[in-house]
């Protein structure tokens, strides 16, 4: 196994630091679009508000491999646009994480106390400023086991991201596998790789959420 891994040693680095950076880039932009929609939904701001139901309930109800060919072939037809596989796939699954995040995001919101919110209305805040210095810091601790869990998802979910043409590990993994042909050492390590990085990532939100819990 050594020996297999010493010879493919870049290779699959390479691939591993496709899948990491791929991850990174999308848990940023998923992130920041999750709370959006979800800070809209939660506000139900006209118009916005009724866009945004209806993107997430369009994302959560269809397959995360057809969200990517959508990204990848449909889309760039449709607007006469080209991309690569690596920006597909990374908008796809800032896409796909960001609906689940949403709903994350809106139900810590509406778990905030509107005492609290009345509160501080009292006190003399906008409800703008109520929203940023009330609502969300309490709901932001939390949705950090559920947006943990979400992170976790995702970086397993990078493994599909092959399908459509991008060179991340698990893809670069099968094409060792494919001229080496030893499938239980291969499959092995990927799932040991996989379960390393997601283990770290709970790990963070876990420490996260003992600090800042409520």
């Amino acid at each position: 196994m050594l020996d297999l891994i010493s010879k493919n040693a870049a290779f699959l680095g390479t691939g591993l630091a496709v899948t990491v950076e791929l991850a990174a880039w999308t848990i940023v932009g998923g992130t920041l679009l999750g709370f959006a929609l979800g800070i809209i939904r939660f506000l139900r701001v006209p118009v916005l508000s009724q866009l945004a139901v209806v993107f997430i309930e369009f994302i959560r109800g269809t397959p995360l491999l057809v969200v990517l060919f959508i990204c990848y072939f449909a889309l760039p037809a449709l607007f006469h646009a080209q991309t690569t596989a690596y920006r597909a796939a990374m908008f796809g699954f800032i896409a796909f994480i960001a609906a689940y995040i949403a709903e994350d995001v809106r139900s810590g919101l509406r778990s905030v106390r509107g005492g609290l919110v009345h509160a501080g209305l009292a006190l003399g805040l906008t409800r703008l400023q109520a929203l940023r210095f009330i609502v969300v810091p309490l709901a932001i601790r939390r949705v950090l086991p559920p947006l943990f869990s979400q992170y976790v998802r995702l970086i397993k979910f990078t493994s599909v991201a092959s399908v459509i043409g991008v060179n991340e590990f698990t893809g670069s993994a099968l094409l060792v596998n494919a001229r080496v042909f030893q499938p239980v050492t291969i499959i092995l390590g990927v799932a040991l790789t996989y379960f390393v990085l997601c283990y770290v990532v709970s790990l963070i939100g876990r420490t996260l959420y003992a600090r800042l819990a409520v």
